[in-house]
């Protein structure tokens, strides 16, 4: 008897969970419709640089075809070189550096097709524990955190890619051209 029960609730209470998550508007990862707003975009950075490779490695991923040459049908997407830096937070009783922030900076503009460029800013800060005894493990420490910086950087442009919603306001008069 319970094993009938249980054969049957097995499906149930699958088809149960099914319908809760489609209920709820949960979509797959990679069914976001980025290719369908920017099927070809035009990426002018800093040629192989991590941070350029990272974002190509986005894209493709997406789908989207990354161009050479700019085209009235394709969004343009600038990235200006990254800029990093450090400050003390705290430190210890003899005067030496306990604790330090790594500040990460990036700034970007995408333009679609027909509308104006539109201007972002990426600011990430990280901070880690400082010895001077221990110097080349920092560097090293220091070095992770960027790539890791980089990573969130990359996602970051491709979230704001997704959500960016052109208003008609911004787009490009024929006759100011």
């Amino acid at each position: 008897m319970t094993q009938s029960l249980l054969k049957f609730f097995k499906p149930f209470l699958l088809l149960c969970s099914l319908f809760l998550v489609s209920g709820c508007g949960f979509h797959l990862k990679h069914n976001d419709g980025l290719v369908e707003k920017y099927p070809q975009i035009l990426l002018q950075s800093t040629p192989n640089s991590d941070l350029t490779r990272l974002i190509k490695l986005r894209l493709r991923g997406a789908g989207i075809e990354i161009v050479t040459e700019p085209s009235d049908t394709v969004a343009i997407l600038k990235i200006n070189p990254e800029r990093r830096s450090s400050r003390t937070i705290s430190l210890y009783v003899n005067g030496t550096n306990a604790e330090e922030e790594l500040g990460y900076t990036l700034s970007y503009s995408l333009q679609s097709p027909g509308y104006e460029a539109q201007n972002f800013n990426v600011n990430l800060y990280r901070d880690f524990l400082y010895d001077s005894s221990q110097a080349l493990a920092k560097s090293r420490e220091e070095e992770l955190l960027t790539k890791e910086l980089r990573v969130i950087a990359a996602d970051h442009i491709i979230k704001t890619m997704l959500s960016l919603k052109n208003k008609n306001s911004s787009i490009i008069d024929d006759k100011k051209l």
